[in-house]
């Protein structure tokens, strides 16, 4: 049975852990986290992904994987650990690069003749051969000849792990024909889409060009909406009725974007490319300044609130996660922009609901709130739709004809029924009749 050392065991890491463990190899997984070594150790799940419980129960069990807080040797070892910026704050934002170097130095450790490392992480172009370069300087060994280097960058969506780690084609770049070849055979085994032979840095730029497209076209809905809300058009109406078109195809708006890679990796080109990038700037401005005029919709919508009976009105925001369904927090818009109407709480009452959260996830954060959504709703003078978990469609048997409603994901527009039952606030520009907009059509 050939071993498979994976190094990094957060949401990428550990679900491939898992499938390598499910398809005959005996899996080592190696984490610099402790506690999260800890928990699965004793087959509780550090994340919450779907089936991953009696997943990992089965493989831990069977010992089929074992996890570490040292890395082992292995025939093949496989790198999914984060790269996040380096520097957020500034115009150009450029990657971290520490934890994957950090992992070839550990892998030099335990590296011997004819050993395969695959790099899964998403990096900027280059880094693979850097990578590669530097396993060589620590192993004292020679690449392309005592061992083989790929880059095959991962291509699943959370929430639909297990299932895209099989079903999706791959695309694998070696450093040599003969890791390409290795690495094919490698994710043959347990992958049923197309398997795709490139070189390392193609392949590193088809990750980010998969991405960057994304960003590009959230960026676009996410500015169609801006400019629908502006003149009372509801921008879901909108996008529905043109993707009629049969060569058309929106994504949805919402509160901006989040996660570990498309709000990322377009930096990765752009710091590559600033002269060649002016698209991808654009997008990514766009995205990012969508919590700031959410922001600014709310307190528009909170002053026309207050009267002598509501000196204080009473702010609920659903969701913080950066996506649906998920208890991933990285990158959140929605956790910004609840972060931010936190700071302001002289001016109204504010508290959160998010059911995929544990209880401890939050603290430290100093929000208000809520484990029940019937009394968070009931508590709420204003709701603030950010994510749209399917937990939160149960709105639809509230009678919330007294509250105000800012959907910025779309939730509720496909419950006709809730038309005349409750104010929805475009939030234009603080000058409309916000209660008039969808509420009395």
């Amino acid at each position: 049975m050939k071993k498979v050392s994976v190094v990094g065991l957060g949401y990428i890491g550990l679900p491939t852990a898992i499938v390598t463990a499910q398809n005959g190899y005996q899996v080592y997984g190696f984490d610099v986290d402790l506690s999260k070594i800890e928990k699965i150790h004793k087959a509780i799940s550090p994340i919450i992904e779907n089936g991953i419980e009696n997943k990992l129960k089965s493989v831990i069990e069977n010992k089929l994987l074992t996890v570490s807080g040292n890395i082992k040797q292995a025939d093949i070892f496989l790198v999914a650990v984060p790269t996040p910026f380096l520097n957020s704050d500034k115009k150009i934002k450029k990657a971290d690069l520490s934890y994957v170097f950090s992992a070839a130095k550990e892998i030099s450790k335990v590296l011997v003749h004819g050993n395969l490392v695959i790099l899964e992480s998403t990096v900027p172009v280059g880094t693979t051969l850097e990578f590669a370069r530097l396993i060589e300087k620590e192993s004292g060994l020679k690449l392309s000849k005592d061992f083989y280097v790929s880059h095959c960058p991962e291509r699943v969506l959370p929430g639909r792990i297990f299932e895209e780690l099989v079903s999706n084609d791959r695309v694998i770049g070696g450093i040599c024909q003969t890791a390409s070849e290795l690495s094919k055979n490698f994710y043959s085994s347990f992958v049923l889409g197309q398997i795709y032979i490139t070189d390392d840095k193609t392949a590193e730029m088809v990750k980010l060009a998969e991405n960057s497209y994304r960003d590009l076209n959230i960026a676009y809905a996410n500015e169609l909406s801006l400019m629908a809300k502006s003149i009372g058009v509801d921008p879901f109406k909108l996008i529905e009725l043109a993707n009629k078109h049969p060569r058309v195809n929106i994504l949805q708006p919402g509160c901006g974007v989040g996660g570990h890679c498309i709000a990322v990796d377009p930096w990765f080109l752009i710091q590559a490319f600033p002269k060649n990038s002016k698209v991808l700037q654009a997008a990514r401005n766009i995205n990012d300044s969508k919590p700031d005029v959410i922001i600014k919709n709310v307190l528009n919508a909170v002053a026309k609130i207050i009267k002598p009976d509501i000196p204080r009105p009473r702010v609920l925001a659903l969701g913080l996660t950066f996506k649906p369904d998920v208890d991933d927090l990285r990158g959140s818009p929605a956790l910004k922009i609840a972060a931010e109407l936190n700071r302001k709480r002289e001016l109204f009452e504010f508290a959160v609901l998010e059911p995929n959260l544990g209880e401890n996830m939050l603290d430290g954060l100093g929000f208000k709130r809520f484990y029940n959504f019937y009394e968070s709703v009931k508590w709420a003078d204003l709701i603030l739709i950010l994510v749209k978990h399917s937990a939160f469609y149960e709105i639809k048997n509230f009678d919330l004809k007294n509250k105000v409603v800012i959907d910025e994901c779309g939730l509720t527009y496909k419950l006709y029924e809730l038309k005349s039952r409750f104010n929805l606030d475009f939030g234009v520009d603080g000058n409309r009749d916000y209660k008039n907009i969808r509420g009395n059509q």
